[in-house]
């Protein structure tokens, strides 16, 4: 039934064509409803008298074969999904452990109280963090989907900043300097934090292995009505001949 307006109109301009292919699904004997091609060209082009031939094909078993193969190619790319996301939740989780050691031994040899209290703050937030990652990846249901949720919240991107510098200054290089640009620091927006955090830690992340000397500056910048964040560093960079 959902086929009888496009078949209407079909027939209607079968004169105005010389050949035509559609394909509708019909239902004939009481069969159930099956896909079926209809191949019809115009002989003569009367509009009292019109000569048309064709010929009504049942293309039922293709069609099956289409959807066995959209189902295949949906796996495949569920499949490739996951085993993106779980290689990613491996990239992240070693942010926060590598924060978490690097700052425990800090603290370890640090007498004066004030920076120890400072180091525990990086490293209970660091802690935090690798909950947040460890329970992403237990949720099955976010796995097999490759799908992640966004939770929105208020967050200070002045704070969030200062946590992603706290976080990467001491995996930069000997001689590397990690400089959180001048941005503003009462702009607050609606986002996922974690998500945000995860965009500048592979950032920050890439620019820190392939930097040897100089800086990795970062920050943000509120243009017109827009938030341009910045990523930059004095490394290497990409080779002419491996960018697209």
């Amino acid at each position: 039934p959902d086929e009888q307006a496009r078949f209407r109109k079909n027939v209607s301009n079968i004169l105005h064509r010389q050949r035509r292919t559609a394909q509708y699904r019909c239902q004939f004997n009481d069969t159930g409803y099956q896909w079926w091609e209809f191949r019809y060209s115009v002989l003569q082009n009367n509009e009292q008298n019109p000569i048309i031939t064709g010929l009504l094909v049942n293309i039922q078993e293709i069609k099956d074969k289409e959807e066995e193969l959209i189902r295949a190619r949906k796996l495949a790319e569920q499949a490739e999904l996951k085993q993106s996301f779980l290689a990613n939740m491996s990239h992240e989780i070693r942010t926060p452990l590598n924060a978490i050691l690097g700052f425990s031994r800090i603290i370890a040899e640090t007498e004066n109280a004030e920076e120890r209290l400072q180091y525990y703050d990086i490293v209970e937030k660091n802690n935090m963090r690798l909950q947040e990652l460890i329970n992403e990846i237990l949720d099955l249901s976010k796995i097999e989907s490759g799908m992640m949720e966004f939770n929105y919240a208020p967050v200070s991107l002045y704070i969030l900043c200062e946590d992603v510098k706290n976080t990467y200054s001491f995996r930069c290089q000997p001689g590397v300097e990690l400089v959180f640009e001048e941005s503003d620091p009462s702009l607050v927006i609606s986002t996922d934090r974690n998500r945000l955090f995860q965009v500048f830690s592979n950032l920050i992340g890439n620019a820190t292995k392939f930097t040897a000397k100089g800086s990795i500056s970062f920050g943000y910048k509120l243009k017109e009505k827009e938030i341009v964040f910045h990523v930059a560093d004095t490394g290497s960079g990409i080779s002419d001949d491996k960018i697209d």
